[in-house]
């Protein structure tokens, strides 16, 4: 069955030294970093087929900042099974995650994204606020859903997984994840020496040697990757929409014709199809860089 990747909006309060808003911002301008929130009737009416899952996510937003977040999660939880929001989690009180929690289900899961301890964690998630995240995190264990601490390993913090995971549960955390990243620059002083993600070393070859002879392993074969962005824009996948890539595709070229507000999922769905099937041959750029794998 199909899944969605909704980014429901570009605001964020953080700024984060590898997200695109800030390593971009110079390159593209202010004006292709406006602020969107996704229209939620458009999205009601787009959603035409059965959904299993929406990742409440994106690229360069915090979703919990959209203007209707509360209203947009009761509405996706009668198109779907599962939600599942990750988040950073600051600067919301505590009546807010209480009517947040009055939306979600069990079966919904709620990550906070905090990557160390409450002592060094801005050091990558910058302008971040512990306080308000802990308010969260009190909430939301409190409630239906189940709740993560989702922690990337940096140079900073690689030494304080474990003291952070121990902290995780004793505030009631069901899950505590090292999720490893590949977002490395050359000689980056934020790479850690160990937990390194999986698409490091091709994406390094890519960058810095122009080498792209790589099996292509597509994410989106499972059918859960389609993503929308803040825009109201479909996409295949969220990897596609990445600044170094978008602006050259043809789904940015042809955005017309993948607007929710005037088009379906089901119709979208065969946009996908016709990619898919050329995805081996035409060698995209971005399903090179993304889902290469080494032979």
């Amino acid at each position: 069955m199909v899944s969605l990747h909704i980014e429901p909006t570009s605001r964020c309060t953080l700024a984060c030294p590898r997200c695109e808003r800030t390593t971009f911002i110079e390159r593209f301008g202010k004006k292709n970093f406006a602020i969107n929130d996704i229209d939620l009737d458009a999205l009601e009416s787009f959603i035409d087929i059965p959904v299993e899952g929406i990742n409440l996510c994106g690229n360069t937003g915090d979703p919990i900042y959209h203007r209707n977040f509360v209203e947009l999660v009761a509405m996706l939880t009668k198109k779907c099974n599962e939600i599942w929001i990750t988040t950073n989690g600051s600067y919301k009180n505590r009546n807010w995650w209480q009517k947040l929690n009055q939306v979600l289900r069990p079966t919904d899961s709620v990550k906070f994204s905090i990557d160390g301890t409450p002592e060094n964690f801005t050091q990558y998630r910058v302008n971040g606020d512990w306080n308000t995240i802990k308010i969260g995190i009190e909430e939301c264990v409190a409630g239906p859903a189940r709740i993560t601490w989702r922690y990337i390993p940096f140079s900073f913090n690689e030494h304080d997984i474990e003291h952070a995971r121990k902290f995780a549960y004793s505030l009631g955390i069901d899950e505590f994840r090292v999720q490893p990243s590949d977002r490395w620059l050359n000689d980056d002083p934020l790479r850690p020496t160990q937990h390194i993600g999986p698409r490091d070393t091709i994406q390094q070859l890519y960058k810095n040697q122009n080498q792209k002879d790589f099996e292509i392993d597509p994410d989106c074969k499972t059918n859960v990757e389609h993503y929308i962005s803040s825009r109201g824009l479909y996409s295949p996948c969220c990897h596609m929409t990445h600044y170094e890539f978008y602006y050259k595709s043809k789904w940015w070229h042809d955005r017309s014709k993948h607007n929710i507000a005037t088009s379906k999922l089901s119709e979208q769905i065969r946009y996908f199809d016709e990619f898919y099937s050329t995805i081996q041959t035409e060698r995209y750029n971005y399903c090179v860089f993304n889902c290469g794998k080494c032979k």
